[in-house]
């Protein structure tokens, strides 16, 4: 049973019926209930959704291109083929939600993501009917990295979440 985020779950679905590019950033400290939001946010819709690993480049990588490929065993060569790929499943006008949970640990593993991602917004993503969400237990990272005004990703999100443990 979900309990104690039904704003949230409002929020993120009244974004979700929208026909146009969303991108919610969910951050706040471990066990406050941001994996079990996206999870039920995520019931019932057609999405990809990767939990990053603490790991390298190349485990992140092969990872989200399974969740991409859903489990066609293709692995991308790169993040950047990896999500031209997604844009090549947005020409098909179908609404595609990414959501990509503890996202910390895959801009550790490559620097570079938030750059791509931004890249991919700016060019493809902000005309089309996708819904992207970044998660992360990091709050220095998440506020500085994904949202701060030195961040790629800054000016993109369309909501942001800091959540804290409620009584």
């Amino acid at each position: 049973m979900f309990v104690g985020r039904e704003s949230e779950l409002i929020k993120l679905e009244k974004m979700y019926s929208t026909n146009e590019f969303q991108f919610a950033v969910i951050y706040g400290r471990r066990r406050v209930g941001k994996t079990t939001l996206i999870r039920e946010f995520l019931k019932n819709k057609e999405s990809l959704l990767y939990v990053s690993l603490e790991g390298t480049q190349r485990e992140n990588l092969i990872g989200l291109s399974r969740v991409v490929s859903k489990n066609n065993a293709i692995v991308y060569d790169s993040f950047e083929s990896l999500f031209n790929a997604i844009d090549k499943m947005l020409e098909t006008n179908q609404k595609i939600v990414l959501a990509i949970d503890e996202y910390p640990y895959l801009a550790e593993s490559y620097p570079p993501i938030s750059s791509i991602i931004q890249k991919h917004i700016d060019l493809c993503w902000k005309d089309k009917n996708m819904f992207l969400i970044l998660c992360g237990s990091s709050m220095s990272f998440m506020e500085n990295q994904v949202l701060g005004y030195k961040s790629p990703l800054y000016g993109r999100r369309s909501a942001q979440f800091k959540m804290v443990i409620r009584n």
